[in-house]
């Protein structure tokens, strides 16, 4: 059951909105508001953020677009914010209804692929519906609606209704609701304690203990395992349970907080989740202790009494490892509870006490079903760590995961996926990878982006020339805010702060500038020319391709392609620089 009205949380919420409000210099707490709900959703960076902000005269209800194209299946996510300072009305009024209205007319002219929308829409929302157009005709696309508000009440229970009933008329969309209550969950560092008991099947289990750890291996069963992790403390704690039981269990969520430690997410729609779930219903289910994998659970302590069938005490437990397992047996649970019972899985518990090194260890090295490749998997990383110690002797704080340093200034802390980026497109001469495929740098380029030679200062160089690109590039688009007439000259700066940095590379080895630290000044003072550069290189580009559209033409290596061949093979770089 949802908590009442807190002022706690409404303040929780006002005070991280007035921060990013200060460090992001926005003029108002609505866009702030905005700004938040967009990195605290999605986990985007800065500029990410600042690209997908489409809130202004003529928006059509919808103040952010964020295009992800990070899986097979882009995902477009739409977004709705309001915002208010006073605590009574966030109490007491609901999310204005009005919005229902502005909303659906835009979605029913998108899916309708209706050119009036781009009418009535400003530049910006109308870039963002031209690149999702070009995307639906290529491939499959979802979308999802998020209503974000810090007003404790959503929309009034009519016109919810009546909005649901519209969207769900496209099998492609999903609305998803993020109000006070929600928001301020998702930003508080406060965390469940999850503790939980369960009955061994027939003392099936083997107990090992090697100096500051314990490992405790056994059998469980697929019921009991969902039960531990559900969001219930008496549920947890229920050791015998009845049919009737089941029912209760259907109706409660899991906890989201037994998997703070995971280094996954749950990936609902991968291949191996579906089939989780389908074995799980089949009649082979009571073969699924030989399929699977198995789970991973680190506690503070765990103890057992005697007998046949103990019953074994979990405190403070995490899943490390199985969160896809489990998400799956518990889709099929709420399919078919009694098939669970047949269901049968190998566990595994260590009791670790405070380790956190020890800890993650144990979540990296047994990941192996759906493969690992992700930031947090590096954070461990000698490389990763080596870069915090080094930029904190400078004066930086590296963050190796999101929001490390969060307590920190902004302007001292340096997030390793950004940095990732930025290196990736200065030192590798990847931009279109560094800008559209972010997720390979922590993977399958993890050991060329950071490299061995790669020290905090040349980590600081790239980093500091891409602020540098992106603070010119925000004055551009205030530019073409206040004047929208100089959109079609100058809009393709948005998009082009990767491939600008890429060009300084190749800049400074015509010019003989050493990449250090020191020739930053040295470097950027090429940024205009770097400019006309991309010009002349999107110029080419268009007069082979009149109808691409920017947001196309940043995606393709075929850009690179010409800069190599047209302006560095034909030495016409020259020319731009005197």
């Amino acid at each position: 059951m949802e908590r009442d009205f807190s002022l706690h949380d409404f303040s929780l919420i006002n005070l991280k909105v007035k921060k990013i409000m200060q460090e992001q210099e926005l003029e108002s707490c609505s866009k702030s508001f905005l700004f938040f709900s967009l990195e605290t959703l999605l986990s985007l960076q800065d500029d990410e953020i600042k690209d997908s902000i489409t809130d202004g005269g003529n928006d059509r209800g919808i103040d952010a677009v964020y295009v992800d194209e990070d899986n097979k299946t882009p995902v477009i996510h739409f977004f709705n914010c309001k915002y208010t300072e006073d605590s009574n009305k966030s109490k007491n009024n609901n999310f204005p209804s009005i919005e229902i209205d502005k909303i659906l007319t835009f979605i029913n002219n998108l899916m309708s692929e209706d050119e009036d929308i781009l009418k009535d829409a400003n530049n910006f929302l109308s870039s963002k519906v031209n690149e999702i157009w070009d995307l639906m005709k290529n491939k499959e696309t979802k979308f999802v609606i998020h209503i974000c508000s810090n007003y404790y009440s959503g929309f009034i229970k009519n016109e919810k209704e009546r909005f649901e009933k519209e969207i769900n008329k496209y099998r492609d969309i999903k609305l998803e609701y993020n109000l006070l209550t929600n928001l301020s969950d998702k930003i508080s560092e406060y965390k469940t304690i999850v503790n939980a008991k369960v009955r061994v099947i027939k003392n099936e289990l083997f107990d090992k203990s090697d100096g500051d750890i314990r490992a405790l291996i056994l059998n469980i069963q697929g019921i009991d395992l969902i039960r531990i992790v559900l969001n219930n403390e008496d549920m947890r704690n229920k050791i015998d349970y009845s049919d009737a039981n089941l029912t209760d269990m259907n109706i409660i969520d899991i906890l989201p907080d037994a998997f703070a430690e995971n280094v996954r997410i749950y990936l609902k729609r991968s291949r191996i989740n579906k089939n989780i779930k389908g074995t799980a219903l089949s009649d082979k289910n009571g073969k699924f202790f030989y399929y699977n994998n198995g789970i991973t659970i680190i506690c503070k302590s765990y103890s057992y009494g005697d007998g046949r069938s103990p019953i074994l005490t979990l405190e403070d437990m995490q899943v490390v490892n199985g969160g896809q397992t489990i998400y799956s047996l518990y889709e099929a649970f709420k399919e078919d509870p009694l098939k669970l019972k047949e269901v049968n899985l190998l566990c595994r518990i260590y009791e670790i006490k405070d380790n956190k090194s020890l800890s993650a260890n144990i979540a990296e090295y047994t990941n192996s079903q759906n493969p690992v490749k992700s930031r947090d998997i590096r954070s461990i990383d000698f490389v990763q760590q080596k870069l915090e110690d080094e930029l904190k002797i400078l004066g930086f704080f590296y963050e190796r995961k999101k929001n490390q340093y969060s307590d920190k200034d902004k302007n001292r802390r340096i997030d390793s996926e950004k940095a990732g980026q930025t290196m990736m497109a200065f030192y590798n001469e990847m931009p279109i990878e560094a800008r559209n495929n972010k997720s390979i740098i922590f993977g399958d380029k993890y050991e060329e982006v950071f490299a061995e030679e790669i020290t905090g200062i040349r980590l600081l160089l790239s980093y500091n020339l891409f602020n540098k690109i992106e603070r010119e590039k925000n004055k551009r688009k205030l530019e073409i805010e206040n004047d929208p007439s100089l959109y079609e000259k100058e809009h393709f700066i948005l998009y082009s702060s990767y491939f600008i940095l890429f060009i300084l590379k190749k800049i400074t080895e015509i010019k003989g500038i050493e990449l250090e630290l020191k020739n930053e000044d040295k470097i950027i003072k090429y940024y205009n020319n770097a400019i006309n550069i991309l010009k002349k290189v999107l110029d080419m580009e268009k007069k082979s391709n009149p109808n691409s559209l920017y947001t196309t033409i940043f995606k393709l290596n075929r850009i690179k392609s010409i800069f190599d061949s047209e302006i560095m093979e034909k030495k016409q770089i020259e020319k731009y620089l005197n």
